[in-house]
């Protein structure tokens, strides 16, 4: 992907702008407009049978997962996303989740920070969001708090001991009081057997996806609770209330939610996690699609339904039933005459709270 290419709209396709409708929901339109040196779209187009348009899809689809998330904690909070007055997307890249966030808040209300000089400006000119450099250093980060809610995805997961020590300093001083600390790490879980995180709770390795950082300071690591609680509980001033949810971030990275006294009273926040699944297996005969695979919820509800797209417009769904947390078999079959070959078939897995998994998205043509 190269950084001088021009950025482009997938939403000018109909059947991307009305996938995207439907996941965005009631609202203003979302903002479509990418830029080629997006990593997180270029791991999307690195997918099996993924064109720009499928893979546009599955973008749109994890920042919707994002922001929904974020809002959920934002109700805990502050009673409503619409009553937090600044909101910081700290190392937001080119704005999987701040085109959500602007739309929801205004962008007035948005502010952005990222490490790539371009995709900064891409935020600025295309999300009309306030857009500020950062760099490795926490200390030498220009800007000033405070936000009543900072956001920092898929940054903790990429910091080696000392560095994430840093941030969550820097990061939690631009909090205001009352406010919170949202940041995600890759779990234990998800650590290769050779660099689980030992008696340290840190694990890190010094390369990641993107070739543009130093792999010293960008890496990649898996960090234990423990390991963010001792970090949390060594922050200065007045003691915060640290909640870790397991896999709570698009059911995939672990997720704490750092809150800032004074502090809130009452249970803990209720948050949705999406459900797992996958695809197994497809074939196309006889004129029929026929697709099966697996879903899984939370230990404490019932199994997802599995709801079968032809663009935005729902098709068929294959209701959810069995003892919460079990896993369950999915089967969904289609006459080939229902759907272009062009048209994007979109499989979802939907959680009894109402979250979301984008299991599949693709078009018939590969296999006609």
């Amino acid at each position: 992907m190269t950084t001088d290419a021009a950025p482009f709209d997938p939403g000018a396709n109909a059947e991307v702008a009305a996938c995207v409708r439907e996941l965005a929901g009631a609202g203003p339109p979302l903002v479509t407009r990418l830029h080629p040196a997006d990593e997180m779209y270029g791991y999307e187009l690195a997918g099996h049978h993924r064109t720009p348009e499928t893979a546009a899809v599955f973008y749109f689809a994890t920042g919707a997962s994002i922001f929904r998330t974020v809002s959920e904690i934002a109700a805990w909070r502050f009673g409503g996303l619409g009553r937090v007055r600044s909101f910081l997307d700290f190392a937001a890249g080119y704005g999987r989740a701040t085109r959500f966030l602007a739309r929801a808040l205004g962008p007035e209300r948005v502010t952005m920070a990222e490490i790539d000089p371009g995709a900064v400006r891409f935020q600025q000119e295309t999300l009309g969001v306030r857009g500020v450099v950062s760099g490795h250093d926490p200390r030498r980060l220009a800007l000033e708090g405070p936000f009543d809610f900072v956001l920092a995805i898929s940054l903790f997961s990429h910091l080696p001991a000392g560095r994430f020590e840093a941030w969550l300093d820097r990061l939690d001083a631009l909090v205001a009081p009352g406010g919170v600390l949202v940041f995600s790490t890759h779990g234990e879980r998800l650590a290769p057997e050779a660099e689980r995180p030992g008696a340290s709770g840190l694990s890190f390795r010094p390369e990641s996806e993107t070739e543009r950082l130093d792999g010293n300071e960008y890496g990649t690591s898996w960090v234990a609770p423990r390991y963010v609680r001792a970090a949390s509980a060594a922050l200065p001033g007045r003691a915060r209330r640290l909640f870790v949810f397991s896999e709570g971030l698009c059911g995939y990275q672990d997720l704490y939610v750092l809150a800032k006294p004074p502090l809130p009273e009452g249970p803990e926040p209720a948050l949705s996690r999406d459900p797992a699944g996958a695809l197994d297996h497809a074939a196309v005969e006889g004129g029929t699609v026929s697709a099966r695979g697996w879903a899984l919820g939370a230990s404490d509800e019932r199994p997802p339904d599995v709801r079968l797209f032809f663009g935005g417009e729902l098709a068929a769904t294959s209701p959810g039933a069995g003892e919460p947390g079990a896993r369950r078999e999915w089967r969904l079959t289609f006459s080939t005459s229902a759907v272009s070959p062009d048209a994007i078939v979109r499989f979802e897995a939907v959680s009894a709270r109402g979250a979301r998994r984008l299991l599949v998205a693709e078009t018939l043509r590969p296999y006609l």
